[in-house]
């Protein structure tokens, strides 16, 4: 980091929010210092090695800081590890209120010691006096005020500050589960009872006459409409017309799938499976909880913080908006954000609320100061996985096997604060279906809030409870119908170029069929019936079962941003700067990977969580991607500098993909325009007669990177170092820093890269040149334009390339919803003990389609971990609700069960990735989807063995022993 007095040209470079010039710093100084003083370059170069002549990762490039204990986490640093900063660290304790049907009516610290008592104590009225606001995302009631109500269970209503480690110690433990601490007054309605809903959704689809690849009537082709709210809830109001607007239309069809069920199920043409199923409240359980440090300097009006946070980048502009009004307002030129390494994630640190009371705290702050949750607090305050309950209707064809509707309506618990509910709800509604072609669907889910802590992002996003329940209804009206269950799979399965619920074609090939097929010949599926005799012959008292689950998850927002800068160095050094956080899934050395494909070798750095840098390419934002007109689109889009999204989080499964998209390009125009022409100098100049012949060397797809080398058509290999020399010295393209945008499918531009136009999937583009040789510039007539090269790299040091004939998708895509989908299918074998319940997995399977396998290692790694949390959702994990639940304060690793190694079956995991298609398969998103289809075959496995169907989760062993008996 640099010094607290950073010059004023320094700070012009970043860029301005609200007149305060941001800074991020990804990296935090003593990170690169420890690792330089520690390990030795020798040991840091090994996390790369050669095998059969190509380079493969050997471990993750983070993991020797990791193993050797360097300060790699925000949560790891304190104001002695920050240069610059004060060295005495203060500390943050927030209260909060367990109680929300009273009025609160404040507290009092009088009990504490002198040498326990805060310096200072933030209260709803300091925020009310000094006009501080919360971002609008996080709607208002920061703190809670003396004489309301708490909007839920959990809700801040102090911050205390210390300027001691021991005296926040004594403090904070005299006060954290003190009961009668808070005191209160009449009892209230609750708050959330008199909000409307968070989000309502409908989506209706009826197939046309050629079936499965048209719609009568879908979102895609007609549009989606809302309903009114009345008394809290959603009515779907309107007169049935099947020639009427969107809504009558809706109407219409929706209720002719209902007729349609009940006149197929009274003539007994179609089996009709009715049933209800409730998932529960989960918290996410990161190793790492949230933390926060921060300090303002008044000297240099410097605002520093260090966060942990999935989205950095929609902090520094949230941030910024806090700081202009308050005690700060005015004082604040420059805030400097360092992203480093946030630990666990699982989308729970994505858009948490938790780093503006960070923010708060610093504002008021004498010195810096750190707020960082406890396991207590985590689990009190953290965003949370959403319960849902599902209502849900299957009518499958008994002759033809078929199924014929889907019906379901959804209620989602979102809690007090709204994060990111409507779009959970959305996607729980999109994923429905899973794997299976539904003619007809009408699917409501509708998200409330509640008295429980706030729900966001958290892994899955709303899929695992769908798909789950999808699933659970393909086991049990197998059963009914009497019917192998792999059979009636195979009748439904839905095959490449059918449409989804919303009636959008999903993207590219669709294996599922693939992976049925694999799991159906699986020895353990198989032979579960002799092993079921064997098993339980052998082991008295326990239970054998098997279970099969199979899911495919989208992954993406419908506004995808990514940017990506990829810098060759005259010495063949190569530098990848992206906006992504790592979060323990491996992002850094996976794209540090991807650039190989390109550029032969593997990123020698790579630089995460940069926000700052992207200015180069001066692009702005104006709308909502998500509501923005197709007018309006055209009209914005004429703007070189104008995308739908300038940044994006690192969620929704979003690197593999997304990520890899634009760093892909930006390595190839490198190499296009880089390493190739300063080849094809090379070997003309040293390997070929060229005055008296050409070398045919004119197609950069004939290069071949061989052992890091570069080779085409027989010329002699040439490592990196040397190319990398030559393009500088021919003042070529080494640096390249790219932005693109996906809304289901890629925005694509003209850009004139060295005198020839090129159609790029980007949106903005901007070079860096080779500063060019004497040698070069006297033996060519290139001096003029080496000169100008180098005169146009004036936007922050890069050549701003002004895009042509731009292409975005439809405005109308965002009616999609969800394209791009990853399937995994897993097979459980499972003993049940008829004593105490407890379930043993004996073993597991997984399949899973990745794509383009980016590093197998880490996906493998997401397997595993998907599997132990599939687990934990199925079997152990689970919060109750409301005031026995997380808000209460008294919830930790001793009350929530989380799975450990006996319960994961380690020794006994199998698991196949299928090959991919072809060697320019893309790769797909795959973090999510690797733990949904475990829930749904435990469910069944645990039914096999019992005879006993859960419809309520988790299955707890004390829930099985009661069933059985």
């Amino acid at each position: 980091m640099e010094p607290s007095n950073t010059s004023r040209r320094t700070f012009i470079k970043q860029c301005v929010i609200g007149g305060v010039a941001v800074y991020s710093a990804p990296l935090l100084w003593e990170m690169s210092r420890a690792n330089a003083a520690i390990v030795s370059p020798e040991l840091a170069a090994q996390w790369q090695t050669q095998v059969n002549g190509q380079s493969k990762p050997k471990f993750r490039n983070d993991g020797i800081a990791k193993v050797t204990g360097q300060k790699v986490y925000g949560r790891d640093y304190r104001a002695m590890d920050m240069e610059g900063w004060p060295k005495q660290q203060g500390y943050a304790f927030i209260l909060r209120a367990a109680d929300a049907s009273h009025v609160y009516q404040g507290f009092s610290l009088d009990h504490l010691p002198a040498s326990a008592k805060p310096y200072k104590v933030i209260t709803a009225a300091d925020l009310a006096r000094d006009k501080i606001k919360l971002p609008d995302f996080y709607g208002d009631n920061m703190l809670l005020a003396e004489g309301q109500t708490a909007d839920y269970l959990g809700h801040a209503v102090a911050i205390l500050l210390f300027d001691s480690f021991p005296a926040f110690k004594q403090a904070k433990s005299l006060l954290q589960f003190d009961q009668t601490l808070l005191r209160f007054g009449e009892q209230t309605p609750f708050v959330s009872d008199t909000k409307d809903p968070y989000a309502s959704w409908r989506l209706i689809r009826v197939e046309g006459e050629n079936g499965a690849r048209e719609d009568l009537y879908s979102p895609l082709h007609d549009g989606l409409f809302f309903p009114s709210v009345k008394d809290r809830k959603p009515e779907w109001l309107g007169n049935p017309n099947a020639k009427g607007t969107v809504s009558e239309r809706g109407l219409y069809y929706a209720g002719e799938i209902d007729k349609q069920i009940a006149s197929a199920q009274a003539n007994q043409q179609w089996q009709v499976l009715e049933r209800e199923y409730r998932t529960q409240i989960i918290d996410p359980m990161m190793m790492e909880p949230e933390a926060f440090n921060g300090w303002y300097d008044a000297t240099s009006q410097t605002f520093h913080t260090v966060i942990t946070s999935q989205s950095p980048q929609d902090f520094q502009e949230m941030a910024v908006h806090m700081l202009l009004s308050g005690p700060l307002a005015g004082k604040v030129k420059h805030l400097v954000v360092h992203s480093p390494y946030i630990g666990g994630g699982f989308g729970a640190k994505d858009h948490s609320i938790f780093p503006y009371y960070g923010v708060l705290a610093a504002i008021y702050a004498k010195g810096p100061i750190r707020l960082a949750n406890d396991r207590f607090e985590q689990f009190q305050s953290g965003l949370k996985r959403h319960p849902f309950i599902m209502k849900s209707r299957l009518a499958v064809d008994k002759s033809t096997l078929k199924i014929q509707a889907l019906t379901s309506q959804m209620t989602v618990d979102g809690g007090g604060r709204v994060n990111f509910t409507p779009s959970v709800t959305s996607v729980g509604a999109t994923a429905m279906q899973s794997i299976y072609y539904t003619p007809r669907n009408d699917i409501i889910a509708t998200a409330y809030a509640s008295r429980n802590p706030d729900a966001g992002s958290m892994r899955g996003y709303g899929t695992l409870q769908s798909m789950t329940a999808m699933e659970c209804m393909i086991h049990e009206i197998a059963d009914e119908l009497k019917v192998d269950p792999f059979k009636l799979r195979a009748a439904n399965v839905m095959e490449s170029g059918q449409r989804n619920t919303q009636g959008a074609i999903p993207n590219g090939t669709l294996r599922y069929r693939e992976m049925l097929d694999m799991a159906e010949q699986d020895p353990v599926w198989q032979n579960r019936a002799v092993n079921k005799k064997d098993y339980e012959a052998k082991h008295p008292g326990m239970r054998y079962g098997v279970g099969f689950g199979i899911a495919t998850k989208d992954y993406g927002t419908g506004a995808a941003a990514p940017s990506a800068a990829v810098r060759l160095a005259k010495d063949g050094k190569i530098t990848l700067e992206i906006g992504f956080i790592e979060m323990g899934t491996g992002t850094q050395t996976s794209q540090a990977v991807v650039v190989s494909d390109a550029l032969g070798n593997f990123a020698d750095e790579v630089k995460l969580a940069e926000v700052d840098i992207w200015d180069a390419m001066q692009l702005v934002q104006t709308d909502n991607p998500y509501i923005i007109s197709q007018q309006r689109q055209d009209e914005m889009a004429a703007n070189p500098r104008w995308t739908p999204v300038k940044a994006m989080a690192s969620s929704a499964s979003m690197s593999a993909y997304y990520q890899s998209h634009v760093t892909r390009i930006a390595a190839d125009v490198i190499y296009r325009h880089g390493l190739w022409p300063a080849a094809v100098s090379i070997w003309n100049e040293l390997y070929f007669n060229t005055p008296m012949g050409s070398t045919n060397l004119h197609n950069a797809r004939d290069g071949r990177w061989v052992d890091g080398k570069l080779t085409a058509l027989g010329f002699p290999p040439l490592s990196i170092d040397i190319l990398a020399k030559r393009a500088h010295d021919m003042g070529l393209v080494v640096g390249v820093m790219g932005h693109a945008f996906n809304r289901w499918a890629w925005a694509e531009a003209d850009f004139d890269i060295l005198g020839t136009k090129e159609r790029l999937a980007l949106d903005a583009l901007a070079l860096q040149y080779g500063e060019g040789n004497a040698t070069f510039a006297a033996t060519s007539d290139t001096t003029m334009s080496i000169k100008a090269r180098q005169a146009s790299m004036k936007s922050n040091g890069y050549h701003l390339i002004d895009r042509q004939a731009m292409s975005y998708p439809k405005a109308e895509l965002n009616n999609a919803m969800v394209t791009y989908y990853a399937p995994c299918a897993t097979l459980v074998e499972v003993a049940v003990n008829e004593g105490n319940g407890e379930v043993t997995l004996l073993s597991s399977h997984t399949w899973l389609e990745a794509g383009k396998v980016i590093v197998k290692e880490l996906v493998e790694g997401q397997i595993q971990g998907g599997l132990a949390m599939g687990i934990g959702h199925a079997l152990h994990e689970g919060l109750p609700p409301f005031e026995a639940g997380a808000g209460n304060g008294t919830w930790n690793l001793n009350r929530y069960q989380v799975p450990l190694a006996r319960h994961v079956g380690v020794w006994d995991q199998r698991h196949t990735i299928l090959p991919q298609l072809s060697d320019n398969d893309p790769s797909r998103g795959i973090a999510e989807v690797v733990m949904i289809p475990v829930v749904a075959a435990l469910i069944e496995a645990v039914y096999q063995a019992t005879h006993v169907r859960f419809y309520d989760l988790p299955m707890t062993a004390k829930k099985i022993k009661e069933a059985m008996a």
